[in-house]
């Protein structure tokens, strides 16, 4: 019995491409869906919690754009502290911050919209933080022969988790109600609960390797200036940019415009359920099938796809519509994301030959990212406060990620024949 049970989980690993993750990277990527799990409520619930405190959707993309704006400020601080105290304790400094901005919403919930900078700025602080950590850790952690399959890992876990917890947050907010005046109780709840969840997770990351921190000198403008001139990692960069246009707004505003039509927590944490579902299976896909060889064949195929999907938005735009085009939009916005990732952080791996580049240039992209998150946020928000004014929004952020497979493209090629002449920043 004790046999087949081995065959079997062997047979999974093989199905999963577990088998091909090194032992670091597979409880980095557990402390990473432990991160997931107590963030999910602040990432799918503040949005529809600023909506019920306001009654519109205003401050909530007013808060999603300051929080996009404040984010490379905190990835530059984290960049600093990353480079004297390593990318752990810069990870670690996040989870805190986390539970610091969790505990404060617990004091100010009722109000909440008066304090909406302050959390943004929060938000921002302790995301730079943690996703310091995580770019640093990722090229490290994998090769570019399993890079591909160690990111679709993250993707399913990340599937999982969307899958499970923002149904399970969804049913408590919503059956929480009628208990307290403004239907705040669940909330309360769902908060408190996310602080013990993070405080496990932090007590687990001693489980990494310990760090080989050298006290070097980072600088931003160093990771500027050799980014500008170096026309492989420039082109990644703005990729980044290109591809934030759409990714940003499109992680809140579906389940924004859902929530306008029937305001029900729990109808969200169903659309969040089954965006996971097929993001797993999106991400099972492409760990099979992806090879740097066809990244962007994928990425081309997504978005033709999302691209003619937006059309049903025009036909008629009810629930029903949202939810079909949020299933679609989950499954093939991993065929762009995944691949434009893997080729990221080989582009990571084949110009920033230490750590402390690789925390230069991850600030660097941080910007471009961000401010691309901005600069959708913002021409979504001025297009008409109607139906139709939405749905082109949607479609002109689509449309422009045929740009950011274009820039793509052109640093997939020259990866192929990049060899790194300059010589590395001395640590």
């Amino acid at each position: 019995m004790k046999n087949g049970w081995k065959q079997i989980w062997s047979r999974a690993e093989g199905l999963l491409g577990l088998d091909r993750l090194t032992d670091t990277f597979r409880t980095f990527a557990l402390l990473h869906f432990g991160f997931l799990i107590f963030n999910n409520l602040q990432t799918v619930f503040i949005n529809t919690l600023f909506f019920r405190l306001t009654g519109g959707a205003d401050t909530t993309l007013q808060y999603n754009l300051i929080t996009y704006v404040f984010n490379p400020i905190g990835t530059t601080l984290a960049m600093y502290y990353a480079s004297k105290k390593g990318s752990t304790k810069a990870m670690r400094l996040g989870f805190f911050t986390f539970i610091f901005l969790y505990a404060f919403f617990l004091c100010v919930m009722d109000a909440a919209v008066w304090f909406m900078p302050v959390i943004a700025f929060l938000v921002s602080w302790a995301g730079g933080y943690y996703w310091m950590g995580y770019c640093i850790k990722v090229p490290l952690y994998t090769t570019d022969d399993n890079r591909d399959v160690s990111l679709s890992v993250i993707g399913m876990g990340t599937g999982i988790v969307n899958l499970i917890m923002p149904t399970i947050t969804g049913g408590i907010i919503s059956a929480c109600a009628g208990v307290m005046a403004g239907g705040l109780l669940g909330y309360y709840i769902m908060f408190a609960l996310s602080i013990v969840v993070a405080l496990v997770t932090v007590y687990h990351l001693k489980k990494l390797p310990k760090d080989q921190v050298i006290d070097s000198k980072v600088s931003l403008k160093r990771g500027f200036r050799k980014t500008f001139r170096n026309r492989l990692m420039l082109e990644a960069v703005c990729a980044e940019f290109l591809k934030g246009i759409r990714e940003g707004t499109l992680a809140f505003y579906l389940n924004i415009l859902l929530f306008e039509l029937i305001q029900s927590e729990a109808l969200i944490g169903a659309n969040t359920l089954l965006t996971g579902l097929f993001s797993i299976l999106a991400y099972w896909v492409l760990g099979k099938r992806l090879k740097p060889s066809n990244r962007i064949r994928y990425m081309t195929g997504g978005v033709t796809t999302m691209l003619v999907c937006t059309l049903i938005l025009f036909v008629q735009m009810d629930v029903i519509t949202i939810l079909l085009f949020s299933v679609i939009n989950a499954f093939f916005n991993n065929f762009l994301l995944s691949p434009g990732n893997g080729i990221y952080y080989s582009v990571v791996q084949k110009t920033c030959p230490t750590n402390t580049e690789s925390a230069e240039f991850s600030t660097v992209k941080s910007f471009f990212l961000d401010y691309g998150r901005v600069a959708g946020v913002l021409l979504v928000m001025l297009m008409p406060k109607t139906t139709y004014g939405s749905v082109w929004g949607i479609l002109l952020l689509t449309v422009l990620q045929y740009a950011a497979i274009f820039v793509s493209s052109l640093a997939a090629k020259r990866l192929e024949t990049y060899v790194h002449e300059e010589a590395p920043v001395q640590e």
